[in-house]
């Protein structure tokens, strides 16, 4: 593995990390981690989570191979300018997100409460499908991991394992809770009650320090070398 390979798995790999905060994605799959039939739940939960970033990445990937060369480059213009714009758009949106949004945070709980004890695993994958779909947060981070993923000039079997990787780590959330579940049992969803609880409580919050920590970390990148070169490090 040479440099080129190492810093592009140092860019990416935490913008796939901070994908994988979504509260109520991770939420969803609590609920179905401590239910009956958690089984079935759990994987319709991660298969329609999985499907939704499985389409919206291919699409990103195939877009950003497809732009003409001059834009193409993980160091062209275009790269610094998604770094440094989905850096500006997470850091207004942290704003809003640190306001208290109590009635929001009540109707978001509901929602994945409400009739979910008695239903089919077909509305749990729904549900997720549909949560991972409107995940702005998460796809703003996926953006410039794709793009410099699509752009670099490593060769294309290091490229594929790559974007598998961001995916699987983009997916941490409906793939620990049934992991744990399986491992411990019943004696798992004391604990997992206990996460959901506390995501529910502070989902806004999770997702406003998330907001902050990556806008700050794009915006650094966007500023270094190899996109505008503001700052030489």
């Amino acid at each position: 593995m040479g440099k080129e390979e190492i810093e592009l798995l140092f860019r990416v790999i935490p913008l796939a990390i901070g994908a994988a905060f979504t509260p109520s994605l991770f939420g969803l799959q609590l609920v179905a981690a401590v239910s009956p039939r958690w089984i079935s739940r759990t994987i319709a939960t991660g298969v329609g989570a999985g499907l939704a970033f499985a389409i919206a990445i291919s699409l990103l990937l195939f877009g950003f191979a497809s732009l003409p060369a001059d834009n193409r480059g993980q160091d062209s213009p275009l790269s610094g300018a998604i770094w440094l714009i989905v850096g500006i758009v997470l850091g207004a949106s942290a704003t809003w997100l640190f306001m208290p949004h109590p009635e929001l945070a009540k109707s978001s709980e509901m929602r994945l409460t409400a009739g979910l004890n008695k239903a089919r695993p077909l509305t749990f994958f729904g549900v997720a499908f549909a949560l991972s779909i409107k995940d702005v947060t998460s796809f703003a981070l996926l953006i410039p991991a794709l793009h410099d993923i699509a752009a670099s000039k490593v060769d294309i079997w290091f490229k594929i394992p790559t974007a598998l990787l961001v995916y699987l780590i983009a997916l941490i959330g409906v793939i620990l809770p049934p992991i744990w579940r399986l491992i411990r049992g019943e004696r798992a969803e004391e604990l997992l009650d206990k996460m959901f609880r506390f995501t529910m409580d502070h989902q806004f919050k999770i997702l406003g320090v998330v907001a902050v920590f990556f806008a700050l970390y794009c915006i650094i990148i966007a500023a270094g070398t190899g996109k505008f070169g503001w700052i030489h490090w």
